[in-house]
């Protein structure tokens, strides 16, 4: 099968471009066929429109503006022809898509985004100068094109544990890591009804509660807290859940770990004075017209350094990096291996 670059279609079919695209850009025509179907200029400048602006924006001069617009056009280019080549693909391999998979996703997009009018739906086509046909076979090849592609990424999903440490060892300066501390914290604000005193006093009485839980319940029904009967020996993230104000709370205070220094100096230097284990005095902070109390808890710490590639986290953010560039490779073979399976050609001007 005969296959030309596409970077070679693109000098016959956008040399005229310019800032402003020139009248002869006007008339529309077929530039390119993939396996016998048509690409036409308006194709591509259907896609590149959108964008003109921001090309516009990211250029200093006209001709680095053309370059853009050429650039732009050839990776329209390249993406119109591989869809084409996938599409062919998948019907010189089976016999056909079913109906019902087309028909599932029309009947969602009038129920979601029309609230079941299909009548609106239809107008919408006809606002947008397509047919009801036309959004068919287009609904028909957004599947068969997204079908055929995530097969192959299937294919490429499992990473083992030999590519991660080898991500980890050539890509190790990514995974420095600043002096952190995993913390819980309880937030404390004033009531309505309570005078700034009995706030500090409150703090106070759950900061001296936490360092000796024995006392947990007692302060709780001394507070009027309500909430679920507590089993066993009352936690931090007990307390956390019953008495905080912050976005923690339901996590039963629980802010992971965090870097020393992106947090309040005021907090920074208590934890670093802290032991593990250890609770806080109330950390009063004014905000707004009534101070706040900010009760935190050091459950772990970690110097500056590398991370560690068995940390959990670590583990799961390389498989991801790694799982994507072993997809990105098997899309971009299989593309080559259908464009050189495939009838790719340039249409004379």
């Amino acid at each position: 099968m005969k296959s030309i670059l596409f970077s070679s279609l693109l000098v016959l079919t956008t040399a005229a471009t310019s800032a402003q695209r020139g009248p002869e850009l006007q008339n529309d025509r077929i530039v390119a066929t993939a396996d016998g179907t048509g690409i036409t200029l308006s194709d591509i400048r259907r896609q590149i429109d959108p964008n003109m602006s921001q090309l516009r924006a990211g250029a200093k001069n006209d001709a680095e503006l053309k370059k853009a617009i050429l650039n732009a056009e050839e990776e329209v280019l390249n993406s119109i022809a591989d869809r084409l080549l996938v599409i062919a693909e998948f019907r010189a391999s089976t016999s056909g898509l079913p109906a019902s998979y087309i028909d599932t996703n029309i009947e969602e997009t009038i129920r979601r985004d029309f609230n079941g009018d299909r009548n609106r739906f239809v107008a919408s086509l006809r606002a947008a100068g397509t047919t009801p046909l036309a959004h068919r076979k287009r609904i028909e090849e957004n599947i068969i094109f997204d079908y055929m592609v995530n097969q192959i990424r299937r294919d490429a999903w499992d990473v083992n544990p030999g590519k991660i440490l080898e991500y980890y060892e050539k890509n190790k300066a990514d995974f420095v890591r600043k002096e952190q501390a995993k913390l819980r914290q309880i937030t404390i604000t004033q009531g309505a009804a309570e005078k700034p005193e009995e706030a500090a006093a409150r703090a106070a009485a759950f900061a001296d509660a936490l360092r000796h839980p024995e006392k947990i319940a007692a302060t709780l029904e001394r507070f009027k807290v309500t909430g679920k009967p507590i089993t066993g020996t009352p936690t931090f993230a007990d307390v956390a859940m019953r008495v905080s104000t912050d976005d923690y709370a339901s996590k039963g205070g629980d802010a992971g770990w965090r870097d020393l220094e992106d947090l309040n100096e005021i907090v920074t230097a208590k934890l670093r004075a802290m032991k593990v284990g250890e609770v806080s005095d109330p950390l009063k902070f004014d905000v707004g017209s009534t101070p706040i109390y900010v009760i935190v808890s050091q459950e772990a710490t970690r110097p500056k350094g590398f991370s560690d590639v068995n940390d959990p986290e670590v583990m799961v953010a390389i498989e991801n990096k790694v799982r994507q560039i072993n997809m990105n490779i098997a899309v971009k073979r299989w593309l080559e291996d259908l464009r050189a399976k495939h009838y790719v050609e340039a249409q004379p001007q």
